[in-house]
């Protein structure tokens, strides 16, 4: 399991927080990686600041909103989230991992803020990229009726249950199995991969290797939830985590609280 948390956080006294904020933003003196955050927090344990390290110097994150014209305003409710969307929105970032656990708000961050990023003209589309696994000690239903896109329906549920009516916006997605990405050459968008503790090692290379130019790759999903063996002795989404820290291209967020509910929560006594 890897400890990389794509974040540091330092509690500081007065009396530290007033040597910090005097002192020279290109001193790493808390030995972050490139793009790893720093969340600073007061004697009391309340986050006050957030920065990002940029690799010459600490950057100031402010913590904002998402502007979903589709979908309304998202504003972040921890600090973790404050992080996760300074990382989604930037553009210097191109291969994005959200990790954490279920009703952390993952796939909610990632789903809007790559629709406002199309919807002011950033990328051209979404390429919504899922492994139709199913969930683990489960019986399959074996063959589904329909084109590719109604198979995949099923698996796409994580999706619809934030924008609601998929067909309103068809133009803005385009839906994959991972069994077809090899060969594409996608530009200008966003790659999309939820639930991406069900890919392989191999699966990760193949879809970063389909980046082309002015495309990112954005994968989410929790360590813990993996469906087939396979992916308990060769995770991709760990490994891609524990492999590209401190790439200046790379950037990972750990989620750390369940905001989806309180009965969700509960999950939390059957770990």
């Amino acid at each position: 399991m890897s400890d990389y948390q794509g974040f540091k956080e330092v509690t500081l006294s007065n009396d530290e927080m007033a040597d910090f904020y005097s002192g020279d933003l290109s001193d790493n003196r808390f030995e972050c990686l490139i793009n790893e955050y720093l969340i600073i927090n007061d004697s009391d344990g309340k986050a006050v600041d957030y920065y990002r390290w940029d690799g010459k110097v600490l950057q100031r994150v402010t913590s904002k909103q998402i502007n979903n014209v589709w979908l309304g305003k998202v504003k972040p409710r921890n600090p973790q989230q404050v992080l996760a969307i300074d990382m989604l929105t930037s553009m210097d970032i191109t291969v994005k991992v959200l990790s954490g656990k279920a009703g952390s708000g993952k796939s909610m961050l990632m789903i809007n803020a790559a629709m406002d990023m199309v919807k002011n003209g950033k990328f051209d589309k979404i390429v919504y990229v899922r492994n139709n696994i199913e969930v683990k000690d489960t019986k399959q239903l074996g063959a589904l009726p329909g084109d590719a896109y109604e198979k995949l329906q099923p698996f796409y549920s994580g999706l619809t249950d934030h924008v609601g009516d998929i067909l309103m916006f068809r133009n803005v997605f385009e839906f994959i199995h991972l069994g077809y990405m090899r060969g594409r050459d996608i530009k200008n968008s966003i790659v999309m991969v939820n639930e991406a503790e069900n890919l392989t090692c191999a699966h990760v290379g193949m879809l970063v290797s389909r980046i082309a130019q002015g495309s990112q790759l954005w994968l989410d999903g929790d360590y813990k939830q993996v469906d087939l063996k396979v992916f308990e002795n060769n995770n991709g989404l760990l490994e891609s985590v524990n492999r590209l820290k401190g790439n200046p291209l790379f950037g990972h967020v750990k989620l750390l609280q369940s905001e989806r509910s309180a009965t969700a929560s509960l999950a939390d006594y059957f770990d």
